[in-house]
């Protein structure tokens, strides 16, 4: 996990539209134009921050333990941030230009529920009608694009890495939209920039996401919820930087290496707790956790954490049962459904394959990334391995000749924060912090749909059956919500 410093600088910041896009336009989208120009060339002077030091997200959404999301915006909106990421700033503090302009759009979302039929009515899945609207909004979404901040661990060009990716047709429609639930029950919380992956699906209808209150189940078929693991039966000041939930278990992991352990038949309120290590409060996030089954049979959790090690706790005795350490961070972890194959990646620009019944498990390291990764997963046949990275790219290596990868993937706004694979093997999902979930096809990794939304994103997981995929969205300008596609009759199947 990137832990420099961020260097501050006096340097205004300066962000234009495409001019491609802007010449053209009727008189109402140039009034747009010009009013996104007025936001930026704002003197600095006259921005100000309403209530202290709160981490604030580009789009308004609240990082932090116990933020609702609230705000206020003063003459302007600037936002500080205290993730020690490389960013752009002035005078000490990220200037956030994306809520000045965000002002233009605010208004309250005119539906709680949207359904697939509300769509083709005119709203989008947060329940805005856009309807003559649209080209005003799609030059407020390239404006995002351009002014959403980069965080770099590794300095890199960008453009090079642009260069280097797969020209992607993204006109497919693998999945369909079906309905979303909005507002602040069903926003999901994050604690740390870097740290999405904070949505699981057990099956089409148990959905489980990280809110104020604890972890929360939704079943989209009947539009209900209920908490699973309640934040008052966690240790004190327990903040939940990772979470799983497998065969009945929920796990969450915290920033100072501490967990919190609970079954779905327990009685409710039933916690169990411990640490992963030694207690280190500034250096031991548990950045990453995945449920899987040992050879024996026995149930673990798979964590990932950033004072470097990667350990595996026994569910049923909760004892670390295996610990390898790493000269890095480490961000994530994936593992083969076999479990003879682990994946590592975190504070290295080359991920790294193991097989821990080895002596020495290291058996392959996978470059081509520029910057730290975040994300890591293996198809359902083990064949593929994917790695999502803040370079804005998710790579796609064959573990049979990993030297190499077989695609690099790039996005729009920001580093690849989630990747996984549907359970079928069909499609490879790759998620942005914010705006963006990208679907590719993996037969050819040439062929993508793009789910578009606004907002940061909380995290995005397939059902195990392949059926439905479900997206978090948690930002206070333009609403929270949980969303679900299900899969189009048409989808092209993969030839793995």
């Amino acid at each position: 996990m990137n832990r420099r410093r961020q260097e501050e600088s006096d340097s205004t910041l300066e962000h234009g539209l495409d001019d491609g896009l802007v010449g053209g336009l009727d008189e109402g989208a140039g009034d747009v134009v010009q009013q996104l120009q007025l936001l930026i060339q704002e003197p600095l002077e006259n921005l100000q921050l309403d209530g202290g030091r709160t981490d604030v997200g580009s789009n308004g959404s609240v990082f932090g333990e116990g933020s609702e999301g609230s705000f206020q915006l003063g003459s302007g909106m600037a936002t500080p941030t205290g993730n020690g990421a490389v960013d752009t700033s002035a005078g000490g503090h990220t200037w956030d230009f994306l809520a000045n302009a965000a002002q233009m759009f605010e208004r309250a979302s005119e539906l709680k529920e949207v359904t697939a039929a509300d769509i083709r009515k005119g709203y989008d899945m947060q329940g805005y009608q856009w309807r003559g609207h649209e080209i005003q909004k799609r030059l407020y979404m390239t404006y995002r694009r351009q002014v959403y901040p980069q965080y770099q661990g590794v300095a890199h060009d960008v453009q090079a890495v642009r260069k280097q990716a797969v020209c992607v047709d993204n006109t497919a429609t693998f999945y369909n939209f079906r309905q979303s639930s909005l507002g602040d029950e069903y926003r999901g919380q994050i604690n740390h920039f870097q740290l999405r992956d904070l949505i699981c699906a057990t099956s089409d209808y148990d959905v489980y996401y990280h809110h104020a209150d604890g972890v929360h189940s939704w079943n989209p078929w009947q539009r209900s919820r209920r908490c699973v693991m309640r934040r008052s039966a966690m240790p004190r000041a327990f903040r939940v930087s990772s979470m799983c939930v497998d065969s009945g278990i929920v796990f969450a992991g915290d920033y100072r290496g501490r967990y919190c352990l609970s079954s779905l038949w327990a009685e409710e309120g039933a916690v169990a707790d411990g640490t992963l290590g030694p207690i280190d409060i500034d250096n031991d996030i548990v950045n990453h956790a995945t449920s899987g089954t040992s050879r024996g049979g026995a149930r673990h959790i798979l964590a990932a954490q950033n004072s470097g090690v990667l350990r595996q706790l026994d569910v049923q005795r909760l004892e670390v049962v295996d610990a390898v350490p790493f000269a890095w961070a480490i961000n994530c972890s994936a593992t083969t459904r076999d479990a003879t194959l682990d994946c590592v990646v975190g504070d290295s620009v080359d991920a790294v394959l193991l097989d821990r019944r080895r002596q020495r498990p290291e058996v392959a390291r996978l470059s081509g990334h520029r910057d730290f990764s975040f994300a890591c997963a293996f198809s359902p046949d083990g064949r593929l391995v994917a790695t999502g990275s803040q370079d804005l790219s998710a790579r796609v290596y064959d573990v049979r000749w990993p030297q190499q990868p077989l695609a690099a993937l790039c996005g729009y706004m920001g580093a690849m924060r989630i990747v996984s694979f549907s359970g079928d093997g069909r499609f490879l999902m790759a998620a942005e912090p914010a705006d963006y979930v990208h679907i590719y096809d993996v037969a050819t990794l040439g062929l993508a749909q793009d789910i578009e939304f606004m907002g940061e994103t909380s995290g995005a997981a397939f059902s195990p059956d392949s059926n439905c995929l479900f997206v978090g969205i948690s930002d206070a300008l333009h609403g929270s919500g949980l969303a679900e596609f299900t899969a189009a009759a048409e989808a092209p199947c993969a030839l793995l």
